[in-house]
This record gives C-alpha cells, structure tokens and sequence, in this order.
C-alpha cells in the first residue's frame, strides 16, 4: 500500500495506517538514534514518533489535474 494511501487512512482515525507508516519509518529512527546519548534515546524516540503521528494528521493535500500536491505550498 502507498504511503500517500495510508496518509489517507490514518487521517481517517484507522490505527493500523497510522502503526504501519511508524513501523515504516522505525528502521531509519533507530538508525538516526544510534548517534543520540542511549540516557535520553527512548525520549527522543517518542517524541519523533509524536511528531510524526501530529503531522500525518496536519497533513493536508489537494488534487490538481492527475497529481496530488500539498496545500501548504499553494
């Protein structure tokens, strides 16, 4: 399934979307926290993943022509 499509899902409260997208993402936060001192690890571990669940549900697109584009940048 596409990340665009569990973006969809999730902002639509589906809690299966939301853990597949953290589950997708795990391996690179736990790489990038491997330079992060182990004492403070687990907080910034949470907090990334608090900020990613804040910003699957911020996220907002829109349909321009056959390609979807982030309203933001309009």
């Amino acid at each position: 399934m596409s990340l665009l499509t569990l973006v969809k899902r999730a902002q639509n409260n589906d809690e299966s979307a939301m853990v597949e997208i953290i589950e997708r993402f795990e391996p690179k936060i736990r790489k990038s926290l491997k330079f992060t001192d182990i004492g403070v690890r687990e907080d910034i571990h949470q907090d990334i993943i608090f900020r990613m669940i804040k910003a699957v549900k911020s996220y907002r697109m829109a349909n321009e022509g056959n390609r979807l584009i982030d309203r933001e940048q309009l």
